[in-house]
């Protein structure tokens, strides 16, 4: 099978192992295991020093060079501010010029296959492009269930189906359109537990001590209770340590405000933001780097905040010692988290986790087993949580190691490929013809119409795959490998 990964206009991708930010891990962890059975092609847009194609380890990547990143962000910042029931993420205005350039290289080079991250209202704009691919969209949170049904509707009448991270994410979305019920289908995220392992050797000689947060370093992540219930424990035991790892922002208003739409908690954010147009200038914009950041420190003493260190941005070796090195990893989120990628990391880590009880979370974390779950906002049953659990070294190690084997038995990434791949093979044109056949005859059965069964031809699909010049790349298209025809 032909598969065109479009990634998100915002985020790059490098032709090597390590990616930056969750759904540029996921795509690429897909993309390396699906290209070990199929032809895989990951679209992203062009950094500046990069080719605009080139392949690596089986996978080719092709680049779209014009991207007006800074507009974009321009133009969320200032609707989030302004108008955030309207939100710009959803916009059929945000990234066009990045998606309409893909349509024109997919049109050139039709796939059999097309995996769409998160942009829903680009799909029918796929679709016209490329009428007879299988499209597949990927929510990475529960944009669908919490954005208008209108600006919806397009998106689901042109996907063939639709996976999610989460049985949270699914469940929202059959719930709101359960037309498309039978359509959405959870394959989860995972985790690569040959890289992220347990350290070989355990320390007996010291208390545990030392905390880890590993996330973007924004309100929404809850980073100010965390500092709050470290500050409760700081004055408890002088040793307690705090690294916090991640870059610093926001989460862009106009999502934020949807995500979190009727939620109360939602409130107790939107001080950091600011309350004002020009209080939420100053911290989103002129401060979007600083201003969350120095309202943490300045909830803590001096000789507390001496003990947290904010790592910042790591390379991939360093987050794995990080996670090794840890006695005990926290993510207080105050939104409805969809997954928790550093959760599924520290679990393979054999790191133990407390974790607000929310969103997708319960999915990873069990409760009293694998670490312990919180509810949001509760800066005293974080700081209870984190004060037992760190109390008890050997609760603590029992509770890492049956992280680690839960992460080897249900979050690898390989499972999450092989539950794609399923979703993949429903999608094959003779599935789909036998399926239709199926309905027919039943119909037959109760009816003197005659039906006719639509099928399916793989060599439309294919046709003049090789003959157009790239509107991406301005290169023809290199040769695929030969692979098994399906899963």
């Amino acid at each position: 099978m032909n598969i065109a990964l479009i990634n998100q206009p915002q985020d790059f991708i490098d032709a090597r192992d390590e990616q930056r930010g969750s759904v540029s891990i996921v795509q690429w962890e897909l993309a390396r295991r699906l290209a070990e059975r199929h032809d895989v092609t990951v679209y992203a847009p062009l950094r500046t020093g990069q080719p605009r194609a080139e392949s690596w380890r089986g996978i080719e990547i092709r680049r779209v060079p014009f991207v007006l990143r800074s507009l974009h962000k321009g133009a969320q910042l200032l609707q989030g501010m302004v108008l955030p029931a309207w939100p710009y993420f959803a916009s059929r205005l945000y990234f066009r010029e990045y998606f309409v350039q893909l349509a024109r290289d997919l049109r050139a080079q039709p796939p059999d296959l097309i995996h769409l991250h998160s942009h829903f209202q680009f799909a029918p704009l796929l679709r016209r492009a490329v009428p007879d691919a299988r499209i597949v969209l990927h929510m990475h949170q529960d944009e669908l269930s919490r954005t208008a049904p209108h600006r919806v509707a397009p998106a689901l009448a042109a996907v063939d189906a639709i996976v999610t991270v989460s049985h949270y994410v699914t469940k929202g979305i059959r719930a709101r359109y359960p037309a498309v019920a039978d359509r959405v289908h959870t394959i989860g995220n995972g985790v690569d537990t040959r890289r992220f392992r347990p350290r070989e050797s355990v320390e007996t000689d010291r208390l545990p001590s030392r905390l880890l947060f590993v996330g973007r370093v924004s309100p929404d992540k809850g980073v100010h209770h965390l500092l709050d219930a470290f500050a409760i424990l700081a004055a408890e035991d002088p040793e307690l340590r705090l690294t916090i790892v991640g870059k610093p922002g926001f989460l862009p208003l106009d999502l934020l405000s949807s995500l979190m739409r009727d939620d109360a908690a939602f409130e107790t954010l939107r001080d950091f933001y600011g309350r004002s147009l020009l209080s939420t200038f100053k911290n989103v914009v002129l401060g979007r780097r600083s201003s969350y950041v120095q309202t943490l420190l300045r909830r803590l003493r001096p000789d507390v905040a001496r003990r947290v260190h904010l790592a910042g941005t790591v390379s991939l070796e360093e987050l794995v010692e990080l996670y090794r090195n840890a006695d005990l990893l926290v993510l207080p989120s105050v939104w409805n988290e969809s997954y928790g990628l550093p959760i599924a990391e520290a679990m393979a880590s054999g790191l133990s986790v407390v974790a607000s009880y929310c969103g997708g979370i319960p999915e990873l974390v069990m409760d009293g087993v694998t670490g312990k779950l919180v509810p949001r906002c509760d800066v005293g049953a974080l700081a209870a949580a984190m004060r037992t659990t760190l109390a008890d070294r050997e609760t603590l190690r029992r509770m890492g190691r049956a992280g680690r084997a839960r992460a080897e038995s249900v979050l690898t990434w390989d499972r999450s490929v092989a539950a794609l791949e399923r979703v993949y093979a429903a999608l094959a044109p003779e599935s789909r013809a036998q399926a239709a056949a199926d309905v027919g005859v039943a119909r037959r059965l109760t009816s003197s119409l005659s039906i006719l069964v639509p099928s399916m031809s793989t060599t439309s699909m294919s046709k003049s795959r090789h003959a157009s010049v790239s509107p991406v790349t301005g290169t023809r298209p290199s040769c695929h490998k030969t692979k098994p025809p399906n899963v």
